[in-house]
């Protein structure tokens, strides 16, 4: 096994909350902010990937139709 370590993107509530984002009590933080500002997002991901990762993951683990029909209507 001589393959060397895969990095793995950061935090991405935290990354957000250091650019001024209030996430904190939003149970779809993470959707919310892919609806609303969604570049807020993908330079959230480009600062991982300057700093070196090699994977990033989506944002999208909370995202549903009701979830977000029933916050956003």
């Amino acid at each position: 096994m001589d393959e060397d370590p895969v990095i793995l993107d950061g935090g991405l509530a935290t990354e957000l909350e250091a650019a001024g984002f209030q996430i904190q009590g939003d149970p779809l933080w993470s959707a919310k902010i892919l609806h609303t500002n969604p570049q807020a997002v993908k330079e959230a991901h480009c600062r991982f990937l300057r700093c070196g990762a090699d994977v990033i993951t989506t944002a999208t683990y909370q995202a549903s139709v009701e979830g977000s029909s029933s916050t956003w209507a």
